[in-house]
């Protein structure tokens, strides 16, 4: 009997430790992010700065105001969801938590003006041979599971990078990709999903892009170009099981000057505990925004709303783009109806100019340097494309 009790004793330990790690490894900061930022993606960002820029300047200005907050589009993201399991349909991520995942991130993205929902029905992947998915098995996956204007996430219950280490997600940055990839248990810890999305909207990691020690400094005069280019994030030096207890950052790193780093460790884009990051800083939410505004034409396309005459309304181009001389030129290889009209509105859907569209061309002259969305409809179906002046 003594033995007996014994037995069960030891089993009861062994099953609370490892119920113990399991939880430790799914909130330990080193058990985190696969996303590659890579040289390309940085030249990109860079590349379109000055325009980020701008429209960062705008929602911050309007998100300041309550008032100022009504001014500025709601945009959604349609989410197609992919649920790996075995071949036998076990250990796929149960459809109560997605939803809720969903609701979560809608409600960390609503001071963001940016709110998703799922596009049609779940795609479910049974197969054995993705349910321990490893990240170099990704275009092998995707190839014939993969959903055009949509952000397509993929959850799997076991995730690997290409070393074979457990990791809890990471994002597909290339362009035009829309991939995101989650263990399930991530999925549902309330940060993790945010922090990949926030890379798909051109965030990188507070410490920055790779996992060399930052050159940011403490005193925020290279904040624009180092770290995570980004001011109101604090220089960061890689947060770790290292140099937190808890949410509380304990390291004493100093930067090239001497002076002691001071990160935020409730940064969703850090790389803190998992349940210690809460927030998006004010100039992260206002990229992200101004940052969907110029990539959304991936999600939504030329937008067509009447398959009767939307294939030859389509085929539309317009040049030069960019502007060069205040005037956009129209080519259609039919003859544009009178009762065509044109509107243009700026990436936060005001309208800027509308009229009939009497002739092949549009005068621009008026607006100043920026992107914009050419709207076409003839009353059958409507074209939208983006210029830039």
């Amino acid at each position: 009997m003594n033995l007996f009790k014994r037995k069960i004793s030891i089993l009861l330990v062994t099953m609370s430790l490892s119920v113990t790690f399991h939880l430790s490894s799914q909130n330990n900061p080193d058990y985190s992010c696969g996303t590659t930022t890579s040289t390309e993606s940085l030249e990109f960002y860079n590349s379109i700065r000055s325009e980020i820029n701008k429209n960062e300047k705008s929602f911050m200005s309007k998100s300041s105001t309550g008032k100022g907050g009504h001014d500025i589009k709601v945009e959604y993201i349609p989410i197609k969801a992919h649920i790996i399991r075995t071949s036998q349909g076990s250990n796929g991520l149960d459809v109560d938590d997605l939803n809720q995942t969903i609701n979560n991130l809608n409600s960390i993205f609503k001071d963001i003006y940016i709110q998703f929902s799922l596009s049609g029905n779940i795609n479910y992947i049974d197969n054995d041979a993705f349910s321990n998915f490893n990240k170099s098995d990704e275009s092998k996956l995707t190839r014939n599971n993969y959903t055009e204007g949509a952000l397509n996430i993929y959850f799997a219950d076991n995730l690997k990078n290409e070393s074979k280490n457990n990791i809890c997600g990471y994002a597909n940055i290339t362009k035009n990709a829309n991939i995101i990839f989650m263990q399930n248990s991530c999925a549902i810890n309330d940060s993790s999903l945010a922090h990949e999305i926030g890379h798909i909207l051109s965030l990188i990691h507070t410490h920055g892009p790779n996992d060399n020690m930052t050159t940011e400094l403490v005193n925020g005069s290279n904040c624009d170009t180092d770290g995570d280019g980004i001011c109101d994030t604090p220089a960061d030096p890689k947060l770790g099981s290292n140099n937190l207890d808890s949410c509380n950052y304990i390291g004493n790193a100093t930067d090239v000057n001497g002076d002691l780093y001071r990160p935020d460790t409730f940064n969703v884009m850090s790389y803190s505990y998992k349940g210690c990051r809460t927030r998006f800083s004010k100039q992260q939410q206002a990229r992200m925004y101004a940052f969907f505004q110029f990539i959304k034409m991936q999600f939504y396309g030329a937008i067509t709303e009447d398959v009767k005459e939307a294939a030859s309304l389509a085929q539309i181009k317009i040049y030069p783009n960019p502007v060069s001389n205040g005037t956009i030129n129209i080519s259609l290889a039919i003859e544009i109806d009178s009762a065509t009209h044109y509107q243009i509105s700026n990436l936060y859907g005001q309208v800027l100019s509308q009229g009939s569209l009497t002739n092949k061309q549009i005068d621009v002259n008026n607006l100043s340097s920026g992107t914009y969305l050419l709207t076409l409809n003839n009353g059958n179906s409507r074209v939208v494309k983006k210029f830039i002046k």
